[in-house]
């Protein structure tokens, strides 16, 4: 089946004269996957480890295997993390945060903004939390 775009979803459910004719049209292109299998399916791409993802994400493992294994749902700010745990581009990164239901970075957002940056610039959580800090902007260790 072809993949419908956002837009194309959003005239559906726009003009449907009631719900379940909308949920009828969309619900074949709708998001069904959790961060779970987002997060694995990563690891498999990447070819790296949950204890190497979470190391560079700055996130104990006791928490991070609970992200992995779908038992806890981490914040925003902890998926933003986990994705540069990953090494994920910008854009894979604002695919993550899409598919998981989590805002997109956005660079007129100042803490975004730095993040972008880090993401960018390929710079470690540490590098990236160094400039939030001088920001006085929250850190991912906060």
């Amino acid at each position: 089946m072809q993949e419908k775009d956002t837009d194309a979803l959003l005239h559906s459910l726009k003009k449907a004269e009631n719900f379940q004719t909308a949920l009828s049209e969309t619900r074949d292109h709708t998001i069904d996957q959790t961060l779970k299998d987002y997060l694995n399916t990563w690891l498999l791409h990447k070819k790296i480890t949950k204890s190497t993802v979470l190391k560079k994400a700055g996130i104990t493992e006791a928490t991070g295997y609970q992200y992995f294994d779908g038992k806890r749902n981490p914040s925003r700010e902890k998926v933003i993390a986990l994705a540069i745990g990953l090494d994920l581009r910008l854009e894979e990164t604002n695919e993550l945060m899409k598919k998981t239901g989590y805002a997109q970075l956005y660079p007129k957002h100042p803490w975004d903004a730095i993040v972008i940056y880090g993401i960018t610039h390929h710079l470690t959580i540490t590098e990236i939390d160094d400039l939030l800090y001088s920001e006085s902007l929250k850190t991912f260790g906060e």
